[in-house]
């Protein structure tokens, strides 16, 4: 009884794949139908039946003049250039991951150039030594010149200090509240 059960479910599976092997194409679907059935894109029927752009995917292929053969050589058709299809669909994909990386990879190259410092010959003027009247000006410049400096040294400095997080030191005892039991029950010290 078991060998019968089983020989009827394999013949029903063999008999549902062979019947869903090949879908019957014929002159009464649509193009959308076939696109659906044949698993060939909608753009592709249309471009195989060498139809208009513009024509409604929703019409009968009777209705266009287009019969069961010309359906079989779309089919073989694309069924050739498939693979070709598809490289293409591969090519334009991993070109666009590869230039956005490419792009990204540009853009991570320049952030690099944001911090620099300059230097503090940029940032002051050169002064010239003629134009000083005595050694006292000289030292008043240089006084200026370390102030500006120092200032700007501070301000970076509490710059960083402001975007640095420090963690309070903490028990990590306490923060998991877990309590001996030693310390709550004495009778339990040894």
């Amino acid at each position: 009884m078991k060998y019968k059960i089983f020989l009827t479910l394999v013949l029903l599976i063999i008999a549902g794949t062979l019947l869903m092997a090949k879908p019957t194409l014929n002159a009464d679907m649509t193009i959308r139908q076939i696109s659906e059935t044949s698993k060939i894109p909608v753009r592709k029927v249309i471009e195989y039946l060498q139809l208009d752009n513009e024509v409604d995917v929703n019409t009968p292929l009777k209705e266009l003049n287009i019969n069961a053969d010309d359906l079989q050589k779309m089919v073989a058709a694309y069924k050739s250039q498939q693979n070709k299809y598809y490289l293409g669909i591969v090519i334009v994909g991993m070109g666009t991951v590869f230039a956005s990386l490419f792009l990204v990879a540009l853009i991570i190259a320049q952030l690099r150039h944001l911090d620099k410092k300059k230097s503090l010959t940029q940032i002051l003027p050169a002064f010239s030594s003629s134009g000083l009247q005595s050694d006292q000006e000289d030292d008043i410049v240089a006084a200026i010149i370390t102030t500006i400096y120092l200032y700007e040294l501070e301000v970076e400095e509490s710059n960083k200090l402001l975007l640095t997080w420090r963690r309070a030191p903490l028990s990590m005892w306490k923060a998991s509240n877990y309590i001996p039991m030693n310390e709550i029950d004495p009778s339990r010290r040894k």
